[in-house]
């Protein structure tokens, strides 16, 4: 099961107060586009750093509406690219929750593409970021989130017991987080939760979970882009449709399959778990001795898995000659600084190496002039 790549999408920058009113407001704007209109948003922040001379805090703001933004277009280089940039420019105390934020989403990216352990080594720096006393108690969407990306890296992993006690640790952060954007994050942890809990044939604590998840969002739903929640939705069906077919219902699981499939809602929504869905069915019609029906079912799970893993090595192959390139413009604009510091410390030290030098070479000529005139003064028998 794929993880919601959204999830860190929900984590807004918080307004930050600078002596400029009005760059204030140009900066506030760009946060407040990044789900509703992501790529204005994403122009606005460009915009801001070519053509303004931003305040640090500012300017760390615009670089992670970038990343952000660059998140809910599915550019997942630009996260990384952007993301980058927003560690590069925070500083560890003033912009502590920003650099979380930027770990959090760079972590989310890497396990994406199935670099799990890029993804590790992210989260588990923002874990560790978390005992900051800059983060303060009541960040707990912040702390959930962190949680629940590394309860499904483990849950990725196969590293079950470890994953179970990361998305409790999510649970209880959505829970007494009085952010409302924690209620939906909160129902895809149970989705997961779930999960896991029947790869664990755990089947009554993930019915549990999954009724959890079916909850109903209420008011709170109508702040949330119609995708996350069809999301939330298509993901909550698929969970129940695995539960009934891991318990020998396979004519239950495929009629939620089936009406996945049938979905007209959100195309976009249901590709994202159309190869999940196809996995179920070739399942479900083996255990129903339908072999020609599996055989379907499974060459589509076979064609699109051979896909998604090309795509994805695509991208690991794109992410590694970016990086050569930016290292190479580092290693460039460095070399620079090193060799203009070699000139200004010759430069510096030139005159006085000068100096050295002429004085020793009076001291040279005194010293001879000397040794000539004692010379000249001593008795020739002593000579």
């Amino acid at each position: 099961m794929k993880v919601p790549l959204f999830i860190v999408l929900l984590l807004l920058c918080f307004s930050c107060r600078t002596d400029d009113p009005a760059e204030d407001r140009m900066v506030d704007h760009a946060e407040k586009l990044m789900l509703s209109d992501p790529r204005k948003s994403f122009d606005l922040a460009q915009d801001l750093l070519k053509n303004h001379s931003l305040v640090h805090k500012n300017k760390v703001r615009s670089f992670f509406v970038l990343a952000n933004t660059s998140n809910v277009m599915g550019k997942p280089l630009d996260v990384i690219k952007y993301g980058h940039l927003t560690l590069e420019n925070a500083t560890e105390e003033i912009d502590m929750i920003t650099k979380i934020k930027a770990l959090t989403l760079i972590g989310n990216t890497y396990q994406s593409i199935q670099l799990n352990e890029k993804s590790r080594m992210n989260l588990d720096r923002a874990e560790q970021l978390l005992s900051s006393p800059a983060v303060p108690d009541s960040m707990n969407i912040i702390r959930g989130n962190i949680f629940y990306l590394k309860a499904m890296n483990y849950f990725s992993n196969m590293d079950g017991n470890i994953a179970l006690s990361y998305f409790d640790k999510a649970i209880h952060q959505y829970l007494i987080s009085k952010e409302p954007v924690a209620r939906i994050n909160l129902k895809f942890a149970y989705v997961n939760k779930g999960w896991a809990l029947i790869d664990q044939k755990r089947f009554n604590l993930a019915k549990q979970n999954f009724a959890l998840a079916k909850a109903d969002l209420g008011s709170g739903s109508k702040k949330y882009p119609p995708l996350f929640v069809e999301r939330l939705e298509m993901t909550s069906a698929l969970a129940e449709a695995k539960l009934y077919s891991v318990q020998n219902d396979p004519e239950r699981s495929n009629a939620i399959l089936f009406g996945i499939l049938n979905d007209q809602k959100n195309p976009q929504v249901k590709k994202e778990i159309e190869n999940d869905v196809y996995k179920l069915l070739a399942g479900n019609f083996l255990k129903k001795n339908d072999v020609g029906k599996h055989d379907y079912y499974q060459n589509l799970y076979m064609s699109r898995t051979g896909k998604y893993n090309r795509t994805a090595a695509d991208l690991v192959n794109q992410l590694i000659q970016q990086e050569g390139k930016e290292f190479a413009v580092k290693k460039k604009g460095s070399d620079r600084k090193y060799f203009l510091l070699i000139g200004i410390i010759v430069l510096f030290f030139l005159p006085v190496i000068l100096f050295l030098m002429k004085k020793t070479t009076e001291l040279n000529i005194r010293y001879r002039q000397l040794r000539k005139e004692v010379h000249g003064v001593l008795p020739v028998g002593n000579q």
